[in-house]
């Protein structure tokens, strides 16, 4: 079920992880890396489509996969994540109240949908 606009977790909730996002900016080695990776996935044109996984290569992942989508995703809709989802063989979807990155604010949710998931 959906968590109303005033029920949603965000990041500002978790001020340690904002801390933890902030040292990572001022780490010079790992700001070099990201700025890499980023270099290497996006052209002038947009993200490399040379890097995105193919359907084909989905349908052959072989282990049980957790999909986490947040469900404001500026990188794709919740279509998107479901279209994924049946991709994949054993494929479990959950949607969070969140944008691309649903763990940075729902930490614990997350926490447990993960160890619910290994177990």
């Amino acid at each position: 079920m959906m968590a109303s606009m005033g029920e949603k977790e965000t990041i500002v909730r978790y001020p340690a992880q904002i801390e933890a996002l902030v040292a990572a900016g001022r780490d010079p080695v790992r700001s070099e890396v990201n700025r890499a990776e980023l270099r290497a996935a996006i052209s002038p044109f947009g993200l490399r489509r040379s890097l995105m996984l193919q359907a084909s290569e989905l349908r052959q992942l072989s282990v049980p996969t957790l999909l986490l989508w947040g469900d404001h995703d500026p990188l794709g809709t919740l279509d998107v994540a479901e279209a994924t989802c049946e991709l994949i063989p054993e494929c479990q979807l959950e949607v969070l109240p969140a944008g691309h990155g649903p763990w940075l604010g729902n930490p614990h949710r997350v926490a447990e949908l993960v160890s619910d998931f290994v177990r």
